[in-house]
């Protein structure tokens, strides 16, 4: 019998790989930022936002696709310089 983190993780490959599969039939990059937007909308896998991104660009590059690293978290955002 599959575990519950098992199952997670088979649905959240599912839905990486029908991203980038829709990706490439229109386009010729995946956008970190998109797929983060999309993934996320239909599952919130319970994953590190960099292993997500790391994911989607993994197979991305399989697919012969390249990939635009766009999305910005908290930590890569540089702070507003003081007056």
């Amino acid at each position: 019998m599959q575990q519950p983190e098992d199952i997670t993780a088979r649905r959240l490959g599912i839905i990486i790989e029908q991203y980038v599969e829709a990706r490439k039939k229109r386009y010729d990059y995946v956008s970190t930022e998109q797929a983060y937007q999309a993934i996320r909308q239909v599952l919130k896998p319970a994953i590190p936002d960099r292993e997500l991104d790391d994911m989607v660009a993994s197979l991305a590059i399989k697919n012969g696709l390249a990939v635009v690293f766009d999305r910005q978290t908290k930590a890569s955002v540089p702070p507003e310089p003081r007056p």
